[in-house]
């Protein structure tokens, strides 16, 4: 059991959909259909009704899925405590300066870009 095959079943789970959830995920419909086989048949149990659409959970399908939601946030959180510990911020920041202004604030609050591209957006 991995956590990838966990955030495979929740997009399942969520979008009703095996494609859907494939393109969610960032890989093929067969490469995810594949790792929830390979859970199914660790587990035992088949997870998913195949036969309706839109694909929906079985019985211990549900329980299953109310865990892995648990344990996928409970990754996630590590991550969180592991980037505090560092001191490291990360997301997305948005800043509104006019024009006009632009080229003389901005290198006030911007570090060297260290080799990497800046990626500006105007909305005129």
């Amino acid at each position: 059991m991995t956590l990838t095959q966990l955030e495979y079943i929740l997009a399942v789970a969520d979008t009703g959909s095996f494609s859907h959830a494939a393109r969610q995920c960032h890989v093929t419909q067969p490469t995810l259909s594949m790792q929830i086989q390979k859970l199914e048949e660790e587990l035992g149990v088949i997870l998913f009704d195949r036969t309706k659409q839109p694909i929906r959970a079985t019985s211990v399908g549900e329980e299953v899925l109310q865990q892995a939601r648990l344990v996928v946030k409970g990754s996630q959180h590590l991550k969180e405590i592991v980037d505090d510990a560092k001191g490291s911020l990360r997301g997305e920041l948005r800043i509104g300066i006019i024009p006009t202004l632009a080229p003389y604030l901005l290198p006030l609050f911007l570090k060297k870009n260290q080799g990497r591209p800046q990626q500006f957006a105007s909305d005129f």
